[in-house]
C-alpha cells in the first residue's frame, strides 16, 4: 500500500513581526481613499507546511500541505474569504527572479489545504501563507524551502533599472507603471497605477475581476523582509469590465529596493508584469 502522508515539514522562518506587513484598502465615495494597515499576529496560530518528499527537487511536481491549529493544538477547520480566496500562497526565489501566487485548496473535514507546485530551479525560496480563520485574525506566516537538483539557479540580486513599461511573458500585452512622483519615499502613502494595453498599444478596457477586484499586486523588498499584499481600493462586481488604468495605494515601510508584481485578468487569461522600484 502506498503511503501518501507528507514526509517532511519545513519550520517557519523566524522573522521579527515588524518586518512583515499586509495592506488592506477600501474606496470611499468620490475616490476618497482610506488605508487599513494591519500587522498579522503570528503567535495566535500554529501553521505547518509539509511536502510529500524528503528531498525537494527542481522540475518535479511537489505536493504542499498546509495545516493551521490553535495554540492549544485544536485544528482550525473553518476559514473566511480574503480577497475572494480562503488562502493565498506567494512563492519567490531568493533574488526575486521567480514569483508565483497560488491558492491552496481546502480538502476534507480536517482543515488541511493542499496544492501541487513545481519549483523550476534549485535554490532557496521564501513562501508567505496568508489566511483568516473564521472569526479570527488575518495572519501571515513565512517559510523557507531549499530546492536541490538541476537546473541550478545562480542568484542575481535586483537592481533599479528605471524601466516602467514591459511586455507580458506571452507578448500579448504591454503593461506600464506610473508613479505620482519621481522619487518614492518610505513611510508615505504612494499611489501606483498600472496601465494595460494590447500588443499594438490599444488600451484594454474590458479587464475582468481577479480575486474580487480589478487587479492585484504583491510588493517585496530585495532583502525579503518587507511584504505588501495590495489590492485596488475598489471592490468590483463579478460582471465588472474595466481598465486600462488600475490604481493601488500603499506605504513602503523602509528605504531600499522593492519588486512589484501586477496581476490582472483579461478574457480569462492572467496578465502579469513585474517592476523594480527604488524607495528613498
Amino acid at each position: 500500500m502506498t503511503n501518501n502522508k507528507p514526509k517532511q515539514m519545513y519550520v517557519k522562518e523566524e522573522t521579527n513581526n515588524q518586518h512583515e506587513y499586509m495592506k488592506h484598502h477600501q474606496q470611499q465615495n468620490h475616490h476618497q481613499q482610506q488605508n487599513h494597515h494591519q500587522e498579522p499576529v503570528s503567535d495566535q496560530y500554529n501553521v505547518n507546511l509539509h511536502f510529500d518528499s524528503i528531498t525537494l527537487e527542481a522540475g518535479r511536481k511537489t505536493v504542499l500541505t498546509i495545516s493551521v491549529a490553535e495554540k492549544s493544538g485544536t485544528p482550525v477547520r473553518d476559514f473566511e474569504l480574503v480577497h475572494d480566496k480562503l488562502m493565498h500562497l506567494i512563492i519567490v526565489g531568493e533574488d526575486l527572479s521567480y514569483f508565483a501566487h497560488v491558492h491552496p485548496t481546502l480538502i476534507g473535514a480536517d482543515g488541511n489545504f493542499t496544492i501541487n507546485h513545481t519549483f523550476p530551479e534549485s535554490g532557496n525560496y521564501k513562501l508567505w501563507v496568508d489566511f483568516k480563520p473564521k472569526g479570527g485574525t488575518q495572519t501571515l506566516k513565512t517559510f523557507i524551502a531549499s530546492i536541490r537538483g538541476l537546473p541550478t539557479h545562480s542568484p542575481i540580486m535586483p537592481v533599479y533599472d528605471g524601466v516602467h513599461i514591459k511586455e507580458s511573458p506571452d507578448k500579448n500585452y504591454r503593461i506600464s507603471l506610473k508613479l505620482p512622483q519621481q522619487r518614492i519615499l518610505a513611510r508615505r502613502d504612494t499611489d501606483i497605477v498600472f496601465s494595460i494595453s494590447g500588443a499594438s498599444g490599444n488600451p484594454v478596457t474590458d479587464l475582468e475581476p481577479l480575486m474580487g477586484a480589478g487587479g492585484h499586486s504583491v510588493i517585496i523588498s530585495s532583502d525579503l523582509l518587507e511584504f505588501l499584499h495590495v489590492h485596488p481600493t475598489e471592490n468590483v462586481n463579478p460582471d465588472w469590465k474595466g481598465g486600462p488604468h488600475i490604481s493601488f495605494r500603499t506605504t513602503f515601510p523602509k528605504p531600499g529596493l522593492y519588486k512589484t508584481w501586477g496581476q490582472f485578468q483579461h478574457k480569462g487569461r492572467l496578465v502579469i508584469a513585474d517592476f523594480t522600484l527604488e524607495v528613498g
